[in-house]
């Protein structure tokens, strides 16, 4: 693994009439009021008083009941009743490789949940990765490519979106720098319309990630064992061993929830009353992105190297699947579902549909970066 690199799970939201956005999925204001106050009477906002606390790697994790989470400190949720579990059946997916996220089953005590204590530096960081993502999935933002597969925008109403995860350590040069994969879900085109949900994977070289925007919360945890941002242990060699993990998005056609799952896990939710634009999507996908400064050559996306027809070389998603208004998982079949799409001609995405019963949905993506052109 590389030194100085953090691959964490990563939950994102972009609220764009509310004027929110979030990382790891806490919704920062971006106010200039809250730009303004200072640190340590953030942090005491921020940073409930633990059930109990314990040392992770570098970092303290704070078991917080659970009624008390940062969620609550939205005005939108003073009188939310929480949700424990979703209205709908998870469909376990199983993978195909190996994962260890490092945390154990029960790491925290039945009605806490894990946060992630939040720091100084965090608040900081929280702040550079704002300048950095105000428009989110824009592909005219300069250094920025994407290399996935897209669902057209033909009018369809979408209430879901998973797949498995290959994860890699990639190097990359500076604290700006980003390499990641993800699956997202998206209403709405413009910047007072936009609301989109995003989870997956993320390297960069700060060590301060993590899940510290609670400024303005809305994400609802209701699991007990997985911290946001929670760093992943071990991850994939180009031809060697390979390491994925499971995600989704989806709608609670009750609720009208959105819930992430990881790892089969029901993590918890954006509640409904959060969105402006997002009764279902009209846009998906499942996409790696790479971010660098201007003038500063991108990093390697995926494996590092370009999709070449084999999975111990080529990094890939795997059992991707949407659902429609039937709420059944569809396969996104090349052409009449799915479009791939490449930013750059230092990224490649090789994208048939349909592979075999094992990989079901499959595509490789991923290049070595360098000047891309903008």
């Amino acid at each position: 693994m590389c030194k100085n690199m953090m691959i964490i799970v990563f939950f994102c939201l972009y609220l764009a009439i509310n004027n929110y956005y979030t990382v790891d999925g806490r919704i920062t204001s971006i106010s200039q009021d809250q730009e303004g106050l200072d640190l340590e009477r953030q942090l005491k906002l921020i940073n409930k008083p633990p059930l109990k606390s314990i040392q992770v790697d570098g970092y303290i994790v704070d078991c917080i009941d659970i009624n008390k989470q940062p969620a609550f400190d939205n005005p939108l949720l003073k009188n939310h009743k929480i949700q424990l579990k979703p209205s709908f059946e998870v469909t376990s997916m199983k993978s195909t490789g190996l994962l260890s996220i490092g945390i154990e089953e029960d790491f925290c005590p039945e009605g806490t949940i894990p946060i992630r204590r939040t720091t100084k530096d965090d608040l900081i960081r929280a702040k550079q990765l704002l300048d950095m993502n105000a428009d989110i999935l824009d592909k005219d933002i300069p250094g920025r490519h994407y290399a996935g597969v897209n669902l057209n925008k033909d009018g369809s109403h979408y209430f879901g979106i998973s797949g498995i995860l290959d994860i890699y350590n990639l190097p990359v040069q500076n604290r700006d720098q980003i390499s990641s994969a993800y699956i997202y879900l998206q209403n709405g085109e413009s910047v007072n319309d936009k609301n989109v949900i995003m989870t997956g994977w993320e390297a960069d070289k700060s060590k301060n990630k993590g899940c510290t925007n609670l400024i303005c919360p809305g994400f609802v945890q209701t699991d007990k064992s997985i911290p946001l941002g929670t760093p992943v242990g071990d991850t994939s060699t180009y031809n060697g061993e390979q390491y994925e993990m499971t995600v989704e998005i989806s709608h609670d056609p009750k609720t009208k929830n959105w819930w992430v799952i990881l790892q089969n896990k029901t993590l918890g939710y954006y509640p409904e009353i959060l969105f402006s634009n997002l009764a279902f999507a009209n846009v998906g996908g499942w996409t790696g992105m790479t971010s660098t400064p201007r003038g500063i050559p991108s990093p390697p996306m995926g494996s590092g190297h370009l999709p070449d027809n084999n999975l111990k070389r080529s990094c890939y998603i795997i059992h991707m699947r949407f659902q429609l208004d039937t709420r059944k998982d569809v396969g996104p079949i090349k052409n009449q579902y799915a479009i791939p799409s490449t930013d750059s001609n230092c990224y490649g995405v090789a994208y048939e549909g349909y592979n075999d019963e094992v990989q079901e949905y499959a595509m490789l993506f991923g290049g070595p970066g360098g000047n891309c052109g903008e």
